[in-house]
């Protein structure tokens, strides 16, 4: 060794060695997980095939209470029925546990009877129901480790029918895991390929990840933008500030009667049925109308209703949703108040938390006009009957004065009941 190259080999064992070192490290440790990754993969796919089995050995045994079992969920007679079926075919796929659960979290089937009709509320079955990706989980039940494997089973037209969860050993998984890392970390020139081979895997599986969270995006979307109206959304889309503008206004405001005294007697799950089954009708006319619903205040609505003929569809919405309720027959009527006028419709709050809502003196009108109405009434003001034209005012009994709070000249209206209609 010569003085001239003993700076170069210090070099190279200082710089550019540990660099091969790490770069080698990098290489061996992305191989081992691309190929564990993938075993895994391949594992999940297997258990996803032998629950497919297991489906569709029950169904062909016993067709009937199977897709009932599915259909319904908590029939105990169709558990039974399956039991005997659904238990050979665990014995022949070795599997140790199983339960089977529909896509709301309830155990369809479990070998461990206990647990039927439970409810299963955590996140790996969330993630399967959501994204219809298998999911493995390790636990430690009664001192032993397991691996809790859950698959969708999909129905004919591809779509998940229910989800199978596996209970395996960790043994036999975790063997083949090691064996897998070791050949890789072996073998890193080969590993190379592996990793392409890796990337190429995550690659797919990141784009289907991306596609499965822009997809649980839009329904997010689609979800946040059923709790606010129309209006709101479009002037959200709109960018920048939302301005505060006056318009004229056709308003539907409506409220149940005697809501109070049906809270208080009924339990809280049948006062939310009554509600929605009373907000779907109701949301239902206005917008079968071009009207836009502003809000729901508990049991009370406000629509607006505006553009061309706003006042005659304002009030066909409103006879529509009395017609249809008295059909339904729910435990409790609305009444419903009418009225066209000029508010502010902008958006209310502070900067981290506002309504997009209309405000002002039409508004109140309309909710005294809707307090005045009877149970099945609608109390219209005569201004509007008279814009509105044509058949609008059929049925409407004669004009009235009523007072209404913070006015000092009475409102001309007309009453609407659904007993009397033309």
């Amino acid at each position: 060794m010569n003085d001239a190259s003993y700076p170069l080999k210090r070099h190279f064992w200082r710089r550019i060695a540990p660099g091969l070192a790490v770069l080698l490290a990098v290489m061996v440790a992305a191989t081992v997980f691309a190929v564990t990754r993938t075993t895994e993969n391949i594992y999940l796919e297997l258990a996803r095939q032998r629950a497919e089995a297991v489906s569709t050995a029950v169904a062909h045994a016993a067709p009937e209470a199977w897709a009932h079992l599915l259909a319904h969920g908590d029939t105990k007679s169709d558990h039974d029925k399956l039991r005997a079926a659904i238990d050979q075919e665990v014995r022949e796929l070795r599997i140790q546990a199983m339960k089977v659960y529909n896509l709301a979290g309830q155990v369809l089937f479990s070998t461990d009877v206990a647990d039927f009709a439970k409810r299963e509320t955590n996140p790996a079955l969330k993630t399967v129901v959501f994204d219809g990706t298998p999911v493995l989980v390790r636990i430690v039940e009664n001192g032993q480790d397991l691996y809790e494997i859950y698959v969708p089973v999909r129905d004919a037209q591809g779509d998940i029918a229910a989800v199978f969860e596996l209970y395996e050993p960790v043994g036999y998984l975790d063997a083949l895991l090691l064996r897998s890392g070791l050949i890789a970390a072996a073998a890193p020139a080969a590993g190379l390929v592996l990793l392409l081979a890796g990337l190429g895997l995550l690659v797919g599986r990141g784009q289907r990840e991306i596609d499965s969270r822009s997809a649980a995006l839009d329904e997010t979307r689609r979800k946040l933008e059923s709790f606010v109206s129309a209006s709101a959304v479009d002037a959200a889309r709109g960018g920048g500030d939302i301005p505060s503008t006056r318009v004229r206004l056709t308003l539907f405001y409506s409220d149940a009667r005697d809501f109070t005294g049906y809270s208080e007697n009924n339990p809280p799950e049948r006062v939310v049925w009554f509600l929605n089954e009373l907000m779907g009708i109701q949301v239902a006319a206005v917008e079968a109308h071009g009207g836009d619903v502003d809000k729901m205040i508990g049991d009370a609505l406000l629509a607006r209703f505006d553009g061309r003929d706003a006042e005659a569809r304002a009030l066909a919405a409103a006879r529509d949703v009395q017609a249809e309720l008295a059909r339904a027959n729910l435990p409790r009527p609305v009444g419903i108040g009418v009225y066209t006028g000029e508010v502010i419709s902008g958006a209310v709050g502070s900067a981290r938390r506002r309504d997009f809502t209309v405000i002002g003196d039409g508004v109140n009108v309309a909710a005294r006009l809707c307090s005045a109405a009877a149970a099945g009434e609608i109390v219209a003001d005569a201004d509007t009957l008279a814009t509105a034209g044509g058949t609008a005012a059929d049925g409407f009994g004669p004009e009235e004065a009523i007072s209404v709070k913070g006015r000092r000249e009475p409102v001309r209206v007309r009453r609407y009941a659904q007993g009397r209609a033309a």
